[in-house]
């Protein structure tokens, strides 16, 4: 989970925007005091007041204003799990989260077993840094088990993993660990930092995008009961199988 800390607040210095950019080590990480265990204080998010917005416009509306680079949602997904965590099938797990995912990849007509190679990235709920392990898995990513060891064995290569210069980046902009979280506002950032990166108007943090695709996702309630994933194409991702 520390790797993950170092990846968002690393991320998060290319990031203007970002309340918590730092340059830091998994030391600093696993020696930063205990919150709640097993997460220590870098493990998590500052809570943080913001504001985000999004244009949204049917199809019709855009052509007829001319938009430039118009990127266009192409499924969304939301599910709820049960509040109380005492009544789950399994306490490590967020039903909601794959239950949203598999209804929005299939609106999008994405396959869920192959999502890794149908997206650019991935702008995660990374409130604590375990929430964005157990999503690799959830949404698709690895296989359920393989999260921690997929961002763990892929420090510091290149081409490989959730990196910012990865096979997959999650969360280029810094998420909610190097960004901040607005309770409220996160969902609606996270789709615009999603959405910046298909116009290739990132800034610093620009990813290379070659599907033109990606995927904005939160989660919330009492226990994360709740996931809504939205899927978003720029005009080339559209004409893509």
């Amino acid at each position: 989970m520390a790797i993950v800390s170092v990846k968002n607040h690393g991320n998060a210095m290319l990031n203007p925007k970002a309340q918590s950019p730092m340059k830091i080590t998994v030391e600093d990480v696993i020696n930063s005091r205990i919150i709640c265990y097993p997460f220590k204080m870098l493990d998590c998010c500052l809570y943080s007041e913001a504001s985000a917005a999004l244009i949204l416009a049917p199809e019709e509306k855009v052509k007829e204003l001319g938009i430039e680079k118009p990127i266009w949602i192409t499924g969304v997904g939301a599910a709820n799990t049960d509040c109380f965590i005492g009544n789950r099938e399994d306490m490590g797990r967020l039903y909601s989260n794959i239950n949203a995912a598999k209804v929005a990849y299939k609106m999008a007509g994405l396959d869920y077993n192959k999502i890794k190679q149908q997206i650019d990235l991935a702008e995660l709920h990374d409130a604590f840094s375990g929430q964005e392990v157990i999503s690799y898995e959830e949404l698709g990513f690895v296989p359920f088990g393989e999260g921690g060891p997929w961002i763990e064995r892929t420090y510091e290569k290149p081409g490989e993993g959730p990196w910012l210069d990865g096979e997959m980046p999650c969360c280029p902009s810094g998420g909610l660990i190097g960004c901040g979280h607005a309770v409220g506002a996160t969902g609606i950032m996270s789709t615009g930092e999603a959405a910046l990166q298909l116009r290739e108007e990132a800034g610093k943090h620009q990813v290379t995008i070659e599907k033109g695709r990606s995927i904005a996702h939160s989660i919330g309630g009492p226990g994360a009961a709740y996931a809504a994933i939205i899927v978003m194409a720029n005009e080339e991702g559209l004409k893509k199988p």
